[in-house]
């Protein structure tokens, strides 16, 4: 018994060390990109509107805290970022070659002072960090599965698995982008946990029983 509890300590403690992790940011090429997790090359494609790719560092890296906090530990530097435009509400969309866990997005110039812009993702997420960027400003307000900007940058994480990420852009504004990425190491989700430890209980029960056979 002392075994399995030993056991299961040492596979919780495992999944909560990788929850401060480095994240892998798509390296993008035009609007084909790759990242990494669970040692897995994964190819992202990007179909929607689009402006060009963007390979500045200092669209992120001037103001790091706003891509970055205690679980994603860097920004997507200069690996590239869409910019577009918005302004239209067809869709937009992120396809990942193999599933993803828990992906990432960093959105970023969402929006001017006088001229906010929305996100609209077709799935929930939580807004890990936020603030001033290259241009300053810095508000993001999430309303359900919708992020608006008023000059806003920050981080966004997804709970789940995923193979695409669809979202609409319908507020024209001249430059602003995003991009996509996940944690290098996957975090087990709740149910894994349950399924494990359900199992361990299994062994502890089983192992019991021998003795009292």
């Amino acid at each position: 018994m002392k075994k399995t509890v030993f056991l299961t300590l040492l596979l919780l403690n495992t999944g909560a060390a990788t929850a401060a992790d480095t994240a892998s940011w798509a390296l993008w090429s035009g609007t084909a990109g790759t990242f990494l997790q669970d040692g897995n090359t994964i190819t992202v494609t990007y179909t929607g509107q689009f402006n060009s790719v963007d390979h500045i560092a200092a669209v992120f890296d001037d103001v790091p805290t706003s891509f970055t906090n205690s679980a994603v530990t860097n920004t997507p530097g200069a690996n590239g970022t869409i910019h577009m435009t918005g302004g239209t509400s067809a869709p937009n969309n992120f396809n990942f070659s193999q599933t993803v866990v828990d992906p990432l997005v960093a959105i970023w110039s969402v929006g001017q002072g006088g001229v906010p812009v929305t996100f609209n993702f077709d799935s929930p997420f939580t807004i890990l960090s936020q603030g001033a960027g290259h241009w300053g400003g810095g508000t993001l307000v999430q309303n359900g599965n919708s992020v608006t900007g008023r000059e806003g940058n920050g981080l966004l994480q997804f709970h789940g698995s995923y193979t695409d990420i669809s979202f609409t852009t319908p507020n024209f504004e001249n430059y602003y982008g995003i991009t996509a990425g996940s944690l290098i190491t996957a975090v087990p989700e709740p149910e894994t946990y349950a399924m494990l430890l359900a199992g361990l209980g299994l062994m502890g029960f089983m192992a019991r029983r021998r003795r009292i056979d």
